[in-house]
């Protein structure tokens, strides 16, 4: 959806860290007004799984597709991007309709692709090993792409029956001839019995175009600064389309939740040792939110290799691949051997 400036025409674009959408040739502003009845809600699982009964609310977007990455998002009219921000392959331009669950709140842009800039060539100027020419050759990029990224919260409360061993460590003394030594042995007793924890907010990224583990990395993410969805706040940014679902999205929130349970479990069970035979879990009161929060993406050429990296739009948080310089590791294996050397031969002549 466009937005017009009301004193050039031109379209206006959100302006990072503010509450204002801002025309990039004019410099009129216009504010972003909360609806005095909008909110950020949690859902109801189950009503959101029911497609029949439309109790989520849905939306029609346009979409782009990655023919490499199978990334599907939208990109504003005024981003003209050639090549897509995940993974740098170039694109056509050619939309289709998606029907999807609509996005309940975003977590705005804290700074500018300058901002993003600077962060980012701090990160480069961190890379130990990297090749010379490397620093050149990511600067020389097509420019920063702000994405707003998919993500699922999910509340739940579970209740969870265990069975399980207790292990309590004993010292015994043993005749060895004519020493002794003491061991220290675990007796074992059998163990059952129920723990029980709400969960809230377990964030499940859903994008699957950017290499596994980056975007977890880029948390922790404020997510009490969440305001409910408002297509102002996308103007000027793309926003990829969900591509891990609902259902899929639960299932990835639990076996986030299943190390915090079995925790749980182990102190529970006490003593020295625990450990689980077995563990049945049920959940209820299950919500979940569907929530864009924002990316700044890029991505380089080094050799035949794309590399990747994302920055967090609101902690500056960067993440990204890197090649290594082999010659310099080399270099500092062979530095690092020569001192090794040299310390021994001092000792040896002291």
């Amino acid at each position: 959806m466009a937005f017009a400036c009301a004193s050039c025409g031109a379209q206006l674009e959100y302006a990072p860290g503010t509450s204002m959408l801002k025309c990039p040739y004019c410099g009129h502003e216009n504010p972003i007004a909360a609806s005095p009845w909008s909110r950020v809600e949690e859902i109801d699982y189950a009503a959101g799984l029911a497609e029949a009964g439309q109790a989520a609310p849905q939306e029609t977007i346009q979409v782009v597709s990655c023919k490499r990455c199978a990334a599907e998002f939208q990109l504003d009219p005024s981003i003209q991007a050639s090549r897509c921000p995940f993974c740098g392959t170039p694109i056509v331009l050619e939309s289709r309709a998606v029907t999807h669950l609509r996005p309940g709140a975003v977590l705005p842009f804290s700074f500018d692709a300058k901002g993003a800039r600077a962060k980012y060539e701090t990160w480069l100027s961190g890379l130990w090993f990297a090749p010379n020419d490397v620093r050149r050759l990511a600067k020389a990029d097509y420019g920063f792409i702000g994405m707003y990224v998919p993500y699922w919260t999910y509340d739940a409360d579970t209740s969870s029956d265990y069975d399980g061993q207790r292990g309590d460590n004993y010292t015994r003394t043993i005749q060895d001839g004519d020493k002794t030594r003491t061991v220290v042995e675990t007796r074992w007793t059998p163990r059952s019995g129920q723990v029980s924890r709400g969960f809230n907010d377990v964030l499940v990224v859903a994008s699957r175009s950017l290499p596994s583990g980056y975007l977890d990395k880029l948390e922790p993410w404020d997510l009490a600064d969440l305001s409910p969805y408002d297509q102002r706040y996308l103007s000027g940014f793309g926003a990829q389309h969900y591509q891990l679902d609902l259902a899929g999205g639960f299932e990835a929130a639990k076996g986030k939740m299943d190390p915090v349970i079995r925790r749980d479990v182990c102190a529970d069970i006490g003593g020295d040792k625990q450990t689980i035979s077995s563990l049945q879990t049920s959940y209820s009161a299950v919500t979940f939110k569907h929530i864009l929060l924002p990316v700044w993406m890029n991505s380089f050429r080094y050799g035949q290799q794309t590399y990747s990296f994302v920055i967090n739009g609101r902690t500056g948080e960067v993440q990204g691949q890197r090649p290594w310089s082999w010659v310099k590791i080399g270099l500092a294996v062979l530095a690092g051997l020569a001192v090794a050397a040299a310390a021994v031969m001092l000792f040896n002549n002291r």
